[in-house]
């Protein structure tokens, strides 16, 4: 995997998670205590369900670090920065697979802008769709030409006359988007969104070495025909891990599109098989990864948020009052133009 690395032993860079599993116990009574104290805006305030959901679907070390963040804000308005910063910094830009977001939310939590600069200062680049086809043609390989969810036949390799087959399309795991970038706006966002992915996703870092680098891996990808590409990628079903290595138990949320039920596993368990061993199988941590982020989209309700914004930027798009009257601030509140302007550069 990728050399670059963030060192935990920077001045001023995030912790890192201990390795001892029952330093785990307390970080939840912490959570819940602090949460516990905190007064609502109004009705509509959700920091504290959110807050809550977030915690509940991280891995284990990535739990260890919100609650640490959440300690870390002693009083209410952090607290709500704290959110903003994770909606608008983790949570909308995978999401939004490349589409326009609101400016990131500066994180209120110590130590968080040094980790984003020495992150900025490293000497990466930005992924090419040039590998594209490569990558296509090792997972079509991998995956014995099938689609991996509904075994539909890829229609290219001449499949058995009385099969299942269709057009198949390489499905990233963890989304293409968030390696790829253009300048040095999109370079810092690209940074501040990397680096809210390891604080939470420790193990992609310490166990993996996955960075924005290596969105083109084999490993975090997989064949599926375009609808179940497009419900993956929209984070409407995910694979929840089971005890046996590389097969899953396939869970879909209230806005996965019911035509596509019979493409499912009558029993909803999704095993990978290798057709050639040369080449990996999708990560677990990936799987995992995109898991939690589905169970916090769909819990939160920001996935069906983003799913709104979207439609109405593409309503929208284009249409300027001729009068003048359109509010152009408000459009560019949801595009990457802000960014430069919240962050002081």
């Amino acid at each position: 995997m990728s050399s670059l690395a963030v060192s935990s032993n920077s001045s001023g860079a995030l912790s890192e998670a201990p390795s001892d599993l029952s330093s785990f116990v307390q970080p939840k009574m912490e959570l819940k205590t602090r949460l516990e104290s905190y007064t609502s805006l109004n009705p509509n305030d959700d920091t504290v369900h959110f807050l809550e959901m977030f915690f509940k679907f991280l891995p284990e070390d990535g739990k260890y670090h919100l609650s640490e963040d959440v300690m870390g804000c002693k009083t209410d308005a952090s607290l709500r920065q704290l959110v903003s910063s994770l909606d608008t910094g983790l949570l909308r830009p995978i999401k939004a697979n490349g589409g326009k977001t609101p400016a990131i939310t500066p994180s209120p939590c110590f130590g968080v802008e040094d980790s984003i600069e020495e992150l900025n200062s490293m000497d990466f680049k930005s992924v090419s769709r040039n590998k594209q086809y490569r990558l296509r043609n090792k997972c079509l390989s991998r995956d014995g030409q099938m689609c991996v969810i509904s075994k539909a036949h890829n229609e290219d390799a001449h499949p058995p006359s009385d099969s299942l087959f269709a057009p198949l399309e390489t499905a990233h795991i963890i989304p293409f988007s968030l390696g790829s970038f253009s300048g040095e706006e999109e370079r810092l966002r690209t940074s501040i969104i990397w680096t809210n992915i390891h604080r939470y996703f420790p193990s992609l870092r310490s166990r993996m070495n996955f960075t924005l680098e290596n969105v083109n891996e084999v490993e975090n990808a997989m064949m599926l025909i375009p609808s179940l590409h497009t419900e993956f990628g929209q984070f409407h079903f995910a694979l929840e891990a089971t005890t046996t290595i590389h097969r899953y138990r396939l869970k879909t949320y209230k806005k996965f599109a019911t035509i596509n039920n019979h493409l499912l596993p009558a029993n909803r368990i999704v095993t990978f098989t290798n057709n050639d061993t040369q080449y990996p199988l999708p990560h677990p941590i990936l799987i995992e990864t995109h898991t939690a982020i589905a169970n916090i989209l769909n819990a939160t309700g920001r996935g069906e948020l983003v799913e709104r914004i979207q439609r109405e930027q593409r309503d929208a798009e284009g249409v300027l009052a001729k009068d003048g009257s359109t509010d152009i601030g408000q459009i560019l509140s949801c595009s990457r133009l802000s960014l430069l302007t919240d962050h002081g550069v």
